[in-house]
């Protein structure tokens, strides 16, 4: 991964990381949420919006000038990961993820947490593989979609 930097997500960045949201999201979630849901997410302009609310909590990931991912995390959560499709599975995600976790565990939370899709395999397995326990499930009153529940403790307090 030589050429890569993490930094801090600017307000020009905004654009980009929209496109890397309505892709990946396009791609990869639509065997647990479905075509309706996401394609109404997509061109409805809540993915958008939540992306660019979001910009002054989020870090990206920079390979030879390029954003391939970002990290959205606060408080003791985790809130987003997402990582460009066309670059799955090449490391970026668990550099992210590394990242946002020391920072969570530097600001001071003993536990973090995160939250994916119940069906989002992919993502399920990479938590887990990346040392995160599931710490219970939950359904969405909002949308009636469930969640698996992640936990990770500060190994070096």
């Amino acid at each position: 991964m030589a050429n890569c930097v993490i930094r801090k997500a600017k307000a020009d960045d905004i654009q980009i990381l929209q496109d890397i949201a309505r892709r990946t999201i396009d791609a990869r979630c639509r065997s647990f949420i479905g075509d309706g849901k996401v394609d109404w997410y997509i061109s409805s302009g809540e993915c958008d919006e939540g992306v660019a609310k979001s910009i002054d909590k989020c870090a990206v990931l920079v390979k030879a000038s390029v954003i391939v991912g970002y990290c959205v995390y606060f408080d003791d959560l985790v809130h987003t990961m997402m990582v460009d499709v066309k670059h799955h599975r090449s490391g970026y995600g668990s550099r992210l993820l590394s990242y946002a976790e020391q920072a969570l565990h530097s600001a001071g939370h003993e536990t973090i947490r995160l939250t994916t899709y119940e069906g989002n395999d992919q993502a399920i397995n990479f938590y887990i593989k990346n040392g995160w326990r599931i710490s219970g499930k939950e359904q969405k009153p909002d949308t009636g979609f469930k969640h698996v529940l992640f936990e990770k403790d500060n190994v070096t307090a």
